[in-house]
């Protein structure tokens, strides 16, 4: 594995929440909004070792050619259109992440819920059920819209979990080998536990049992003409046996607000922020020594549970 796969993995809990909007409310104004508000104030919350938020466009069914046997059509009212990917070291990392911020902040955090989510569901992952397999895109917090052709998988299983389960491992790892593929992250969900979630202050918006993916696996193409052999003739698995459904989301943005423990730019400063910085080579603004003047030593350290 190369160094990004390695930093990744040290990782050993995911909690992925993916969902939609309301109907009323424009799309443009909610990515914005959970990129350039919510993202940010997240980002400061304790135990987080990886945050990337993805905002996702329509299912593209055409993505692998003809095949028969798996679902690759979606209905436009079901479609994903964000997930908020966290990954925390261990249980003790996420039980910080749940402890701030204290309880008297948590209901103005979690408001945005109310304010935005039509249907939301959460998913763990863990140990090896959260991996990345490879990662050849030399890019270790992507931020805006990716420069490769990018797609979350999700998959729902018509088999048992076990013969699901191996099957997905078994495409991520033939996956993992094709010279254009770049990046392959693979989560294998455990049921959503929705007491869990109420326990921790969240309100529940879960989709319905019919509804709910049990992977994802995130790929990134050289080129999008890759597509076609991922469930080509290369990949020698019964994929219709243990596979009822694939959903290959493109991915219109990724913003990375903590990796490896410790807020990116974008996390403590916006997205915004990030791209003037970017295009005029500001360096100075980057420098450690301000960032910690101006945010304090989450900047240098990452959120604890006394200062979040």
């Amino acid at each position: 594995m190369s160094i990004l796969t390695d930093i990744e993995n040290r990782a050993g809990l995911a909690r992925v929440t993916c969902g939609w909007k309301k109907p009323e409310l424009p799309l443009s104004w909610v990515r914005r909004y959970w990129r350039d508000v919510h993202s940010p104030a997240i980002s400061r919350r304790a135990g987080i070792y990886d945050y990337r938020h993805y905002q996702y466009d329509e299912v593209d069914p055409a993505l692998f050619g003809a095949v028969g046997g798996v679902e690759l059509e979606c209905t436009p009212g079901e479609q994903l259109m964000w997930n908020s990917d966290v990954r925390y070291l261990d249980e003790a990392g996420l039980a910080a992440f749940d402890a701030t911020p204290p309880p008297e902040v948590k209901p103005h955090l979690l408001g945005d819920i109310d304010l935005i989510v039509d249907r939301s569901t959460t998913y763990r992952a863990v140990g090896s059920n959260a991996l990345t397999l490879v990662d050849r895109t030399a890019d270790a917090t992507p931020q805006g819209p990716p420069a490769r052709p990018s797609y979350a998988l999700f998959m729902r299983r018509r088999a048992d979990e076990s013969s699901f389960r191996e099957c997905v491992r078994t495409l991520a790892r033939s996956w993992s080998e094709f010279d254009g593929v770049l990046r392959v992250r693979m989560s294998l969900f455990e049921v959503p536990d929705m007491e869990a979630e109420r326990r921790a202050g969240y309100p529940i918006r879960t989709h319905p049992v019919e509804q709910q993916y049990q992977a994802t696996v995130e790929i990134v193409l050289s080129e999008r003409e890759v597509g076609r052999e991922l469930l080509g003739d290369r990949v020698e698995v019964d994929r219709a046996g243990p596979i009822r459904t694939i959903h290959a989301y493109p991915i219109a943005a990724c913003y990375t607000s903590v990796y490896a423990g410790r807020p990116t730019l974008v996390g403590l400063r916006g997205y915004a922020a990030h791209r003037a910085i970017r295009a005029l080579d500001a360096d100075n603004q980057t420098e450690p020594g301000l960032l910690e003047w101006m945010y304090g030593a989450v900047a240098r350290d990452g959120a604890s549970g006394e200062d979040a």
